[in-house]
């Protein structure tokens, strides 16, 4: 039955979940399907959807997941929305598939619904006709997006309306524009493939002084790679011949910035003024081990209530020989849990790890013979501390403090859909896919480490990247939402490293950054406050050449 229309839920759905720590996880995407009933939503002016996720008034909606799902509108219900995705600091859509028949379907996934929607991840999606595929919106709280394919859509395969997205490996194939976008673009190693009928339209269109920052973004079968738009009557506007800025027309565009770059001091010679394009690793597969191999630590004695102390328990089972440890409910700890042997996965399914904060840390990461992976838990109160040089991976963590000791030097970290404070990195390799600091302070600590980033959302006031020592830091999209003390520090220090940031800022208290760059090279120190012709990208290329 379609439930009734409220003021409270403006559209109709037929499932909704309720504020946050929801886990919709499927099979697989081809084995687990929900489809919609034909003509259950047959009025284009009366959208409703099959799903809802939350969204009303609040950023308070943490921790929501759906995976390995797909999505079926079916026939003739051209006010059907697949998914309306709504989640806070953590949370993500992964694995899914939002499927049309023709002219049926109005946005496959909508993440703009509901105001202040994120910092969210949606990786590994596939959406399949519908008006538009992918639908932002609204300023806060930036969108992370890697490896989606869109394809068959009637008017926009991607449309952001005013939201901070960061796209990696976006691939469309369309007779329509690829992105709509007014808000803040980023979009790097991507392939826009039009279809016949494209060839009247830019690829990707920019419109009423939206950012874009473009990399290796390939297109084919369009009349231009980039239109930039200035007045609302975009469609009336957009231009599909001659160059709007140097750069633009491609069809292949190699690194493009609709504003100037900022420079506390020039590049040295023989040096590429542009991204440091670091390298990406995706992160290591990490074995799913058959359900049956687990090793439960309530089957240990722990008690998933979280009123008793579980150390004991959980160390049994960690020591039980398994290769994966499934906490399935929230855990006190007095003592810290040593990871160590054959455990490669810790997996939960969103409760919390010491929440009283009795044990600090929580988990010390010992040597062992492959990566480990911390993945769904909504808090690790007393944090993780790395004392080993292996590989460790955190998917779907929040919350969570992270140390790292002398032996760690030289380890690598993946962080997907992360929540941390006051990171500090010393002689590591990282790669972070949507990753959420909160702290007062110093946000990023990168001390001689190599940093890659691709959607970086922060709040409160403090410096929100600090790289010192030959470190390489690399913010591709994200925002500072700046709630607090924007006068407390500059936003980025530099000191004899190597940054390239393109980053947003939104401030509502009236207190924004002063200072946005403080840099030092052999001795000498420049600052560039707000009003000095600041502009983002942020470069600077003074790290050695032996850097990490």
């Amino acid at each position: 039955r379609r439930p009734p229309r409220s003021t409270l839920f403006p559209y109709t759905t037929l499932f909704r979940s309720a504020w946050g720590k929801n886990f919709l996880q499927g099979q697989n995407a081809h084995r687990t399907i929900i489809r919609l009933k034909d003509e259950t939503f047959a009025d284009a002016e009366t959208p409703g959807s099959i799903m809802w996720c939350g969204g009303f008034g609040s950023a308070d909606w943490f921790h929501n997941y759906v995976q390995d799902i797909t999505f079926d509108v079916g026939h003739n219900n051209p006010g059907a929305i697949a998914l309306q995705f709504y989640s806070n600091n953590s949370g993500a859509v992964r694995n899914c598939r939002f499927i049309a028949s023709e002219n049926s379907g109005l946005i496959g996934l909508d993440l703009g619904h509901g105001d202040m929607n994120g910092p969210l991840l949606v990786r590994h999606c596939e959406v399949s006709g519908f008006q538009t595929g992918i639908k932002t919106s609204n300023a806060v709280n930036g969108q992370t997006f890697e490896h989606i394919t869109l394809k068959g859509q009637r008017e926009f395969a991607f449309d952001n309306e005013g939201q901070s997205i960061s796209i990696r490996g976006l691939v469309s194939r369309n007779s329509v524009p690829a992105i709509r976008s007014y808000g803040s673009c980023c979009l790097i190693e991507s392939q826009l493939t039009g279809h016949p009928g494209a060839e009247k339209w830019p690829a990707i269109i920019n419109y009423n002084g939206g950012n874009v920052f473009l990399r290796d973004v390939q297109t084919t079968g369009y009349a231009r790679a980039l239109g930039d738009v200035t007045t609302p009557d975009w469609f009336a506007a957009v231009r599909i011949t001659g160059e709007d800025k140097a750069g633009s027309l491609g069809p292949t565009i190699n690194e493009y910035y609709s504003s100037v770059t900022t420079q506390a001091f020039p590049a040295g010679p023989g040096t590429r003024l542009g991204s440091l394009r670091l390298d990406i690793k995706e992160p290591p597969d990490v074995p799913m081990d058959l359900p049956e191999t687990w090793a439960n630590v309530d089957a240990f004695g722990a008690d998933p209530t979280g009123n008793n102390d579980s150390s004991a328990a959980i160390q049994k089972a960690i020591d039980s020989g398994a290769t994966t440890i499934f906490l399935p409910g929230s855990y006190a700890l007095k003592s810290t849990l040593l990871v160590r042997g054959k455990v490669r996965r810790l997996i939960g399914v969103g409760g919390w790890v010491d929440y009283t904060h009795q044990t600090q840390p929580d988990f010390r990461v010992l040597d062992g013979n492959s990566p480990v992976i911390f993945e769904h838990f909504s808090y690790i109160h007393g944090g993780v501390e790395i004392d080993t040089a292996r590989t460790v991976i955190f998917r779907s963590v929040s919350d969570c403090d992270l140390t790292s000791t002398k032996k760690a030097r030289g380890s690598e970290l993946y962080f997907e859909d992360f929540v941390t404070h006051d990171l500090k990195l010393s002689n590591q390799r990282v790669w972070a896919r949507q990753l959420n600091l909160e702290n007062e302070g110093t946000h990023i600590l990168n001390d001689a480490s190599q940093l890659w980033v691709l959607g970086y959302k922060t709040e409160r006031g403090g410096t929100l990247l600090e790289t010192r020592n030959n470190g390489r830091s690399e913010i591709l999209g994200g925002f500072s939402y700046t709630t607090t003390a924007g006068k407390l520090a500059p936003m980025f220090v530099t000191a004899d490293s190597s940054v390239f940031t393109w980053f947003n800022e939104v401030c509502f208290n009236g207190d924004p950054f002063e200072t946005i760059i403080q840099e030092t090279r052999n001795g000498q120190a420049k600052s560039i406050k707000r009003g000095d012709g600041t502009a983002m990208p942020y470069v600077s290329t003074g790290a050695k050449p032996n850097a990490p």
